[in-house]
């Protein structure tokens, strides 16, 4: 089964509009084609809270996202019992329009249930399941340990502040030219500073340490 990271990777580059949630609902993926769908750059919600950022509303125009979401509960603590689609009106756009989307729920395990990772499938018209859901689906049947704060020798991962300060560049979808000029350093310095970044937590892209970071506060 693959990591946390790995699925994302995955989910970003699967052609569905998705964004993905933390165990603190706080959204910590959100793709190229859920920004062309709902209007919004990954550097405007990441970070930000779930039900901050739709505001999703029911087909009667009750509040629907709120603080403790049951559906995403249920995603995390009842994989046997998975989230049907349902449709939401969400904002999507700078100046607060709404779309109606059809959403469908999927976790990735964790060592606990309350700290999967929740991935949302949005769509503007009803379809079949997708591979994408299909192999989700069966990925929520098994649980995976959490990454350690800790490198595999047993020592603290500890982050230097310019390695914070590049890590919240990448996590507002920042290129790593534009890394340099933001920060003033040469581009071949930023990816020295990535590349002993995804040594020190132990993770394979710059997505997986974005990830990281937002799970684990180090950001």
């Amino acid at each position: 089964m693959p990591h946390t990271d790995e699925a994302l990777d995955r989910i970003a580059r699967s052609g569905e509009a998705v964004f993905a949630i933390d165990s603190s609902d706080r959204i910590i993926l959100w793709n190229k084609k859920c920004e062309e769908m709902l209007g919004r750059p990954a550097r405007a919600v990441l970070g930000k809270k779930c039900y901050d950022v739709m505001a999703g509303r029911d087909a009667n125009g009750n509040v629907y996202c709120y603080r403790n979401c049951p559906v995403a509960y249920q995603a995390r603590e009842t994989p046997k019992d998975p989230v049907h689609h349902f449709e939401l009106s969400v904002e999507g756009g700078a100046r607060g329009e709404r779309k109606t989307v059809e959403v469908s729920l999927f976790a990735i395990p964790s060592f606990h249930p309350a700290l999967s990772t929740v991935v949302h499938v949005l769509r503007t018209g009803r379809r079949s399941p997708t591979t994408l859901e299909r192999s989700l689906a069966a990925e929520a049947q098994v649980r995976e340990p959490l990454w350690p704060m800790e490198t595999k020798s047993g020592e603290p991962i500890v982050l230097t502040s310019r390695e914070k300060e590049i890590l919240r560049c990448l996590a507002e979808g920042l290129s790593t030219t534009a890394i340099g000029k933001k920060l003033f350093i040469a581009p071949v310095t930023v990816r020295n500073h990535i590349q002993s970044i995804l040594q020190k937590l132990d993770v394979h892209s710059k997505l997986a340490a974005v990830v990281f970071a937002y799970q684990h506060g180090l950001i």
